[in-house]
């Protein structure tokens, strides 16, 4: 029958077709992206230059409230902690870590560019560096994706005024 009627068998075909839209709260159809939706992407590190004379990756994450450095790293380096500055943080887990204190002003050069940044401490984390929203921040840290997958990141010196 739907293949002598024309008109039945598109009105079946909308009925019974897959469609890539899904209602949203408080609004109407959402169109879903014809992208293929990735289940892992990497972590984004880039190469600082501490203190002036050591090579370290830098983890940047946008969804920390702050800077952190690993105690080891402070003790190769003979960094000075200031032990007035401490707290403790939420770790992503919901666990709290007590920080060991903080490492004001840490210079930290990436590029070229020299910034500065209070840096708390921790004694046990998976990266020796960790460059949160407040570096990110006072750099105005932007990303470029690029079709490869690839991701350029530009930074601005804080020290100098924007035209």
């Amino acid at each position: 029958m739907l293949a002598l009627s024309g008109k039945l068998r598109k009105e079946m075909v909308d009925q019974t077709h897959t469609q890539n839209k899904v209602p949203a709260v408080g609004a109407a159809l959402v169109t879903l992206p014809e992208m293929p939706v990735e289940f892992v992407t990497p972590l984004r590190e880039i190469e600082v230059v501490v203190t002036g004379r050591h090579r370290e990756m830098g983890l940047l994450d946008e969804g920390s409230e702050i800077v952190i450095v690993r105690e080891d790293l402070c003790k190769e380096l003979g960094l000075e902690v200031s032990k007035k500055r401490r707290m403790t943080m939420q770790t992503a887990n919901r666990e709290k870590e007590e920080m060991q204190g903080c490492v004001e002003y840490l210079k930290l050069e990436i590029g070229g560019v020299k910034t500065y940044a209070h840096t708390f401490v921790v004694q046990i984390a998976p990266y020796r560096l960790l460059l949160g929203r407040p570096w990110q921040k006072g750099v105005k840290l932007g990303k470029i994706k690029q079709v490869d997958g690839s991701v350029e990141v530009e930074i601005l010196d804080p020290g100098k005024k924007e035209k």
